[in-house]
């Protein structure tokens, strides 16, 4: 195990030990004194969005949308006993996800560290993928597709997704549909798991009381051997506008679902640009629309929004957008007042007291929100599946301006790149 460089951040008060195995896996370790509590957290870059892929060795491979998500549930299997019962057995929590572009898992526990971790490295780089196994858990994964299809603030975001985006694999959900869950092979996940799963496009992160060689000469230990290579991901073409202005869907609510949504014209890659954009994008939401603003409390007294309303920015290397959404007895009232409120903050400026304002408050979530273990290796584990430095966040927040962020609104809201979906009763 070599390690790489060692970061050391006295604003947050962390020390990061960056290493490489001999297999090409990049790990980090968080020492963090006098914590009970250890984690660990695995991820690479493979998600629900990449289903057309050139594999290392040349093919062309297209596989059933969900396959990352259906691959996820078969690494949990494990091979010869369950991945939940044999953390059970050492008491740990444990869990994964699959997003659009990546997929990770996790553990937690407050004892028995060492044998959380084989068992992680097992299953992550050793699962048993046969097609006996995949019929099997077809039937679990068609149940949680359904529960997913049977819920209104999924459907509705990818309504919005459909609106605003005309070819882009976004607009399909992770766990895909029933009839693409049902197509699914066992050689479609294992092409999957052969062209991304390589040892070197694994990050793992380790934060907790550790003694740092120790646990890098476990994780070289539990290295499987090194396969080079990188698949290329393959996606359509997709237009820098909405592919709709609005669209609408009867559904089973109580009162309208209403989403709106302002994509960006094109990504800005990984790294520090892709970083700028999304704070300067969610520093705007708030500007606009929490609760401490005052566009926020003249929509809320007029009765164009309520407390349902909630807002995000979401961003990958190819994509960007702003999210708002809410529930509205006249979904009208609700889409005038939230585009007059951003484009209000747009035409205004932000001023320089809002600014420190919103400023402070971000800083403080950042400090806050990697207090426990979990948490931090979570935070690591984005940052360099992101290929962006932990903590940047606060390089960036000290290094903003208001006059850039009040740029950054007239390109974000512009009416002509935003969508609207809906679900009606």
């Amino acid at each position: 195990m070599n390690i790489t460089h060692t970061l050391k951040d006295p604003r947050m008060g962390e020390e990061i030990i960056f290493a490489e195995a001999s297999n090409g896996m990049q790990v980090a370790v968080c020492p963090k004194r006098g914590f009970s509590a250890v984690s660990a957290h695995v991820g690479l870059r493979f998600g629900s969005t990449d289903t057309r892929f050139r594999s290392p060795e040349g093919a062309i491979v297209e596989v059933p949308d969900g396959s990352a998500h259906f691959l996820e549930h078969k690494l949990f299997e494990g091979r010869d006993e369950k991945v939940f019962e044999r953390f059970g057995a050492i008491g740990a929590q444990f869990n994964g996800g699959t997003g659009f572009r990546s997929t990770n898992y996790w553990f937690a526990s407050s004892g028995r560290f060492g044998e959380g971790l084989d068992i992680l490295m097992d299953f992550v780089q050793s699962p048993l993928i046969t097609p006996e196994r995949v019929e099997k858990e077809k039937g679990i994964i068609v149940q949680e597709v359904r529960s997913y299809e049977d819920s209104a603030p999924y459907r509705g975001i990818f309504l919005l997704h459909r609106a605003m985006y005309t070819n882009h694999p976004i607009r399909m959900t992770p766990g895909g549909a029933v009839s693409e869950v049902q197509r699914t092979t066992a050689d479609d996940l294992q092409a999957c798991f052969d062209a991304f799963y390589r040892p070197h496009q694994l990050r793992l992160v380790l934060a907790g009381d550790l003694i740092v060689d120790d646990v890098l000469a476990q994780v070289e230990a539990l290295a499987v051997e090194a396969r080079p290579g990188d698949a290329e991901r393959l996606y359509p073409d997709e237009p820098t506008g909405p592919a709709a202005a609005q669209l609408d869907e009867t559904f089973s609510v109580s009162r309208p679902h209403v989403w709106m949504g302002w994509r960006d014209k094109d990504g800005l890659g990984l790294g520090a640009q892709a970083l700028r954009r999304r704070i300067t994008s969610s520093l705007l939401l708030d500007l606009a629309l929490d609760v401490s603003s005052p566009l926020h409390e003249e929509l809320y007294l007029t009765g164009q929004t309520d407390d349902s309303l909630s807002y995000h920015y979401s961003s990958d290397s190819d994509w960007g957008h702003a999210v708002v959404s809410g529930l509205a007895d006249d979904p009208e009232v609700f889409v005038k007042g939230v585009r007059w409120a951003c484009q209000r903050l747009a035409e205004q400026g932000v001023s320089e007291v809002d600014f420190q304002r919103i400023k402070r408050a971000s800083w403080g979530n950042v400090v806050s929100g990697i207090q426990t273990p979990g948490a931090l290796a979570g935070t690591v584990l984005n940052s360099m599946l992101n290929e962006q430095e932990p903590f940047a966040v606060l390089d960036v927040l000290n290094d903003l301006t208001s006059d850039e962020l009040t740029l950054r609104a007239r390109e974000l809201f512009d009416t002509a790149q935003s969508s609207v979906a809906i679900l009606h009763s």
